[in-house]
């Protein structure tokens, strides 16, 4: 049978094939087997006529539905990435303000490579901050980021006074010094409204979970010890080892320097001015575990990062009450974070890594973004647990 002739006759035409020998009445395609949904064609109305017809009337409702399927898709995505971040508020399901910021933010993303992170800018940028960040670089992240996008550059930059940490990481933030801070602890009301006095705001994103250790001198022989040990030991309230079952040996405490780092906050909290007299500095983890591997009774702390392996210390295992339930922070020799302990809470002494951005519209922003973009994706999130920290994906 002719088609043209069909047309004429008033037979059906399918929306699905387009084939147009349908008889009057069919409710299925005779081609095709899909439903009919176009009415009989009059004999008087040409086929390309009946072809624009069709395609003006399904116009609005395949718009509806891409942009349906638009918003699905983002709500979904969104929804993937608070599932994460949730995760790290002890699986409560409640956000805190600095993440309900980033799920209303569009540029922060989940991809699976560094490569397909988008509008990664050209330029060199200054990054810093923390120094428990040394293991994430060392660990070849920038590396990787270098060569995804061999025409953005990162630079450390130490602050005037050679002596780098949180605090400091972010005030050269602040004051246009650094692209990027690496820091340990989340921004304080005092740090927002700096930026806001200067025009722009700042945001924090956390990029991983590390685990606060405490290491002695290899000879103390003690199964571990309490928060609240710990806390006694930097106040002065416990200043020998014999008196937490180890050997008649003073105990020597060393902790980051306090006008850079902010460690003492983290175990003493509001009590940080309590701290002993007798507690020394350090500048930086090299110089921590030197010290400690050197001073018979010695004892410091920090981050996971650049203490897991090291052979010249000895890890202590921590207990939320003394005497019960000492968990270990790493596991597998020492070689190893213990990273389910650290999801989960097993291990008493955990915190959230940040990155800090500007949100000032410039470059700065932009690099900011592009860097945190590019550590939550998969591939970045694998150099977070290589460099020690427990990956949030």
């Amino acid at each position: 049978m002719d088609t043209q002739e069909s047309n004429h006759q008033g037979n059906v035409v399918c929306g699905w094939c387009s084939y147009d020998a349908n008889p009057l009445g069919a409710k299925y395609c005779q081609k095709c087997g899909k439903p009919l949904v176009i009415a009989s064609v009059p004999p008087s109305q040409p086929i390309n006529n009946i072809k624009l017809a069709f395609s003006a009337s399904w116009l609005p409702i395949f718009l509806i539905l891409l942009l349906v399927s638009g918003i699905s898709f983002l709500f979904w995505d969104q929804v993937r990435f608070l599932s994460i971040v949730s995760s790290l508020n002890g699986g409560s399901g409640k956000i805190s303000p600095d993440l309900q910021s980033i799920s209303s933010r569009s540029d922060i993303g989940l991809y699976n490579s560094m490569k397909e992170v988008p509008k990664v800018p050209d330029g060199i940028f200054n990054y810093g901050g923390a120094v428990l960040f040394a293991s994430l670089t060392a660990s070849g992240t920038h590396e990787a980021m270098t060569a995804s996008h061999p025409n953005f550059r990162l630079r450390y930059t130490e602050p005037k006074d050679g002596k780098p940490g949180t605090s400091k990481g972010i005030t050269m933030l602040i004051d246009g010094e650094l692209s990027i801070a690496q820091i340990g602890i989340p921004l304080r009301d005092s740090d927002y409204s700096r930026a806001k006095d200067r025009g722009f705001t700042i945001e924090q994103i956390p990029i991983a979970i590390d685990g606060v250790v405490f290491y002695t001198h290899p000879d103390i022989n003690i199964p571990g010890l309490s928060i609240d040990q710990l806390q006694a030991i930097y106040k002065g309230e416990i200043t020998n080892w014999k008196e937490v079952g180890g050997d008649d040996v003073p105990i020597v405490p060393f902790v980051m320097d306090p006008k850079v780092a902010n460690l003492l906050n983290v175990l003493l909290g509001s009590e940080a001015n309590k701290v002993s007299p007798k507690v020394q500095s350090f500048r930086d983890y090299t110089e921590a575990i030197r010290k400690v591997a050197a001073t018979p009774g010695g004892i410091a702390f920090g981050g996971a990062g650049p203490i897991v392996g090291q052979k010249s210390i000895r890890p202590l295992a921590v207990a939320a009450v003394n005497g019960k339930n000492y968990v270990s922070p790493f596991v597998e020799d020492g070689t190893r974070v213990n990273a389910s302990a650290f999801r989960d809470g097993t291990y008493p002494f955990t915190r959230r890594l940040f990155i800090a951005i500007r949100r000032d519209g410039t470059p700065d922003e932009t690099a900011g973004i592009a860097y945190v973009n590019m550590l939550l994706s998969k591939e970045g999130q694998k150099f977070v647990e290589k460099a020690g920290y427990v990956p949030l994906r």
